[in-house]
């Protein structure tokens, strides 16, 4: 299991895959979006015109729709096991959630318990994320095609739905990107090729390494020399 004896595969390329291109979609949806609310990107419809930002963002939308579907078939054995995570929440998470705060400026919290596959903060990531993703689509479909079909008043109020998801979907993404690279940038490695040093995983996953020790697929010497490497 482990690859040069200090390496662990945490995601199959799949479900890298998977996850670039939502975040990359979602980040030009975004941006194609910007001069609508804002007189400092107007220059996007100088350069490129708004027609063409407009019909761009209808294309960058079907693929942030088609995207976790299409997933379904590529990543399946990764989605698979975030939705069973998400739904796992327990009460480790939230003492998790509760003392993972102080790492953000720099300290080394105390007493946060094992935690599984997907800690409890990207648990709840998670799952804000798929809430986000649910409402983006349901107000871009609801104002794409519900002209003529849905009441203009239900379509009124998607307008800033749609906004405000947008906003805290980006809130979140600078919160996922600086927590990636700037707290625990060994978790960063594991979106790029799939593997993560040992070490941060026996540190920040202790309950995925005991269940792979469990399954056979390394061993806790192993993790101990990986851990001192």
């Amino acid at each position: 299991m482990l690859v040069n004896k200090k390496y662990i595969k945490r995601h199959k390329m799949g479900f890298v895959y998977f996850h670039w291109i939502n975040a990359i979609s979602f980040f030009l949806l975004f941006l194609t979006a910007l001069p609508l609310y804002t007189d400092t990107f107007r220059f996007l419809y100088d350069m490129f015109g708004a027609a063409t930002l407009q019909y761009a963002h209808r294309v960058f939308a079907v693929i942030f729709i088609a995207n976790p579907i299409i997933g379904l078939v590529t990543a399946h054995d990764g989605i698979r096991r975030l939705v069973k995570e998400v739904l796992s929440f327990g009460r480790d998470d939230i003492v998790f959630n509760q003392k993972f705060p102080a790492e953000l400026i720099g300290k080394e919290p105390e007493g946060i318990p094992p935690q599984s596959f997907y800690n409890g903060g990207e648990k709840m990531n998670i799952l804000l994320q798929a809430v986000i993703w649910g409402l983006l689509v349901i107000s871009g479909a609801v104002l794409w095609f519900g002209e003529g079909l849905v009441s203009p008043a239900i379509r009124t109020w998607m307008i800033p739905l749609h906004s405000i998801c947008a906003g805290f979907g980006f809130a979140a993404a600078i919160g996922h990107i600086y927590l990636a690279l700037g707290v625990n940038p060994d978790s960063m490695q594991g979106m790029c090729d799939g593997m993560v040093k040992a070490s941060y995983a026996a540190k920040h996953h202790g309950k995925w390494i005991d269940e792979l020790v469990a399954e056979g697929k390394v061993t806790r010497e192993e993790i101990k020399q990986a851990v001192k490497n």
